[in-house]
């Protein structure tokens, strides 16, 4: 395997790829977010609560790996402890909730819209100042955050949220409101400091939602975010955890630029999307990635290359989900090594 050098920036090469121009080699994300801080020799606890940590784990993963996106993330509940719940956090792992908020219909004045002052979000905005000034001209820069219905699912607890919208349809609805005011404002908030946004929606995923409830409850309320972006001149992504396989036509039909995908047969996601979307995918960090060899890394890399060669929609090696803080951190270089071997094209930079 012979790794070619990259010619291009990272940001050079997505701008090129998002504008259909030439690149070096196919741009490639592994999903890097809080595990980063142990570059730092800090913990997941200082990652979520200090800014100053979050934007040196970034810049120390990208300069180790010099990937192609750096993936602002800290846990999955964050946007609903800005709107009032308790989170638990931890001194090494994501913080998470333990009692959702919301019992009840009555229980919605214990919550709010939450506007881009309001919990951890600061914590965020600090960050990409830091990491704009650092390395943002080398390398685009996202935030990513619960959708409206996961965050709704934390509010109220996954289980009940879902008997929910058998039984008490309007209730969903009416917290979905709250939820989906309070992703644009942080939305709105991440775009105008030059960040990318990406709707990360676990709950909405097809091993816990069958596709009548995905397309009833979840798909309209992402597609307000998504022309929320778009009219902001955005692009935007969209990531949903687990299966997506039945479900995968409708993730397009929600005009996200990009569709990140986790447990997804590639051929099926081609042949859905249609080149409608940019498809991002979809190594399996729980697998190869945590327990495979460099080797095997490599090869299931080159293998899902292969297999998306000639996307008219384009493709971005990636993780299918979050890479867990125990991965290898040469699994990670493994994975960039392939996409500059095995996804190097013939380019020439002009001077």
């Amino acid at each position: 395997m012979v790794i070619r050098k990259d010619v291009l920036t990272s940001k050079e090469r997505v701008m090129n790829f998002i504008q259909g121009k030439p690149i070096d080699r196919i741009p490639c994300m592994p999903i890097v977010t809080a595990n980063s801080s142990h570059l730092i020799g800090k913990t997941i606890g200082d990652f979520q609560r200090d800014p100053q940590v979050m934007a040196e784990s970034y810049i120390a993963a990208y300069e180790r790996y010099r990937y192609d996106l750096t993936y602002l993330f800290s846990n999955t509940s964050y946007v609903a402890e800005a709107m009032g719940q308790e989170l638990v956090y931890y001194e090494d792992e994501p913080a998470c909730t333990h009692n959702p908020v919301i019992g009840s219909r009555e229980d919605l004045s214990k919550i709010k819209v939450a506007d881009k002052r309001d919990g951890k979000f600061p914590v965020f905005f600090e960050a990409l100042e830091i990491l704009r000034e650092r390395i943002g001209d080398e390398v685009v820069l996202a935030v990513c955050f619960s959708g409206p219905l996961s965050t709704a699912a934390t509010l109220r607890g996954t289980e009940d949220f879902v008997k929910d919208m058998y039984n008490d349809p309007e209730f969903c609805n009416e917290l979905m409101e709250m939820t989906t005011e309070t992703c644009e404002n942080f939305m709105k908030a991440c775009i105008e400091h030059g960040a990318l946004p990406i709707i990360l929606e676990p709950v909405s995923s097809g091993s816990l939602l069958s596709p009548r409830l995905y397309k009833k409850f979840s798909l309209p309320f992402t597609r307000r975010l998504v022309d929320l972006a778009h009219h902001m001149s955005s692009l935007i992504a969209l990531h949903i955890c687990g299966k997506t396989h039945k479900i995968i036509d409708l993730m397009a039909e929600s005009k996200a630029d990009i569709l990140s995908i986790d447990i997804c047969d590639l051929s099926l996601a081609r042949e859905k999307v249609a080149g409608r979307s940019v498809i991002l995918g979809n190594i399996t960090p729980a697998n190869e990635l945590l327990f495979g060899t460099r080797e095997e890394v490599v090869d299931v890399c080159k293998k899902v290359m292969d297999e998306m060669k000639g996307y008219e929609g384009g493709f971005i090696l990636s993780s299918g989900c979050e890479i867990p803080k125990k991965v290898p951190f040469e699994n990670i270089d493994a994975m960039m090594d392939a996409a500059r071997s095995y996804g190097a094209y013939d380019y020439k930079k002009e001077i």
